[in-house]
């Protein structure tokens, strides 16, 4: 992240636009253009059952932690990674482009509404179709990417392959609505950002399986290039551990089941481990 993100302007019809738009049916997540100008609408809009939805979610992060307490040493307070949502998107990116990072500039905000700057194709769209040396190489970049993140300080919370995009060929980061940052230490934080990436291209479809272990290799190996820290590491090592004794115990039972999710699992979990050897 050493070059300044150059930031487009929103069209100068934008309002109108989003007020015509009001008028109609809209998705959650919209990638739309106005005037040539590509840009995303994101919506969330109160439910009647958004308190019982609550009390769910609140549940579910419940034993969630108490899983993460037993196997990984630390209980994130359900309440914090429930903070989130598109009020917190927005201020997690005030506060990473005021710090020159390259995400989207916000260009309009109301309560269930955020309209976002578009910051280029999906990485994960290059690394299915390009050709072997450009989809190492950016696997690389992409871990380099996150450790220079993370030595600004921060954590992505959603950093799967999915939410990095390319403009000028550089990375760019895409959606902030979860808060693991807050509720982790930053050393966990990060190595579950690192696993969250690794895991995603891992599991990307449209790829020879074949060709996975080498490119997850390339993006550790970037990583721990940029950032060596040993915290990181030996949190990610616990997790190649808690997943390898879960392969172990499952592999029996569903090793032989065709199924891409099942067997992306046990890929996950065998290159983590042997990733993070000693």
């Amino acid at each position: 992240m050493s070059s300044s993100p150059i930031h487009q302007s929103p069209p100068p019809d934008l309002q109108a636009w989003l007020e015509a738009a009001a008028k109609r049916p809209q998705p959650q997540v919209l990638e739309t253009e106005l005037d040539g100008i590509h840009f995303v609408v994101k919506r969330r809009r109160a439910s009647l059952g958004g308190g019982i939805s609550y009390v769910l979610r609140y549940l579910r992060a419940f034993f969630l932690g108490i899983g993460c307490k037993l196997f990984l040493g630390e209980f994130p307070n359900p309440g914090v990674l429930l903070r989130n949502g598109l009020a917190f998107e927005a201020q997690r990116l005030r506060l990473l482009l005021a710090d020159g990072c390259r995400v989207p500039a916000i260009w309009h905000e109301e309560p269930g509404l955020l309209v976002l700057e578009h910051v280029g194709k999906d990485l994960s769209s290059v690394i299915r179709h390009g050709d072997d040396a450009t989809r190492s190489d950016w696997a690389w970049r992409a871990g380099r990417d996150l450790a220079e993140f993370h030595l600004r300080g921060h954590c992505h919370g959603g950093a799967q392959i999915r939410n990095l995009t390319i403009r000028d060929q550089e990375l760019w980061r895409i959606d902030f609505e979860e808060n693991i940052g807050e509720a982790l230490s930053a050393p966990l934080a990060q190595a579950y950002d690192l696993f969250q990436l690794v895991a995603s291209l891992l599991s990307l479809r449209a790829l020879d399986s074949d060709i996975m272990p080498d490119l997850a290799r390339a993006m550790v190996q970037g990583y721990f290039e940029v950032n060596p820290d040993a915290r990181v590491r030996a949190r990610l090592a616990r997790l190649g551990r808690v997943l390898g004794g879960a392969a172990r115990v499952l592999r029996p039972l569903l090793g032989r089941l065709s199924s891409r999710d099942v067997q992306g699992f046990f890929r996950v979990a065998d290159v983590l481990r042997e990733l993070t050897q000693p």
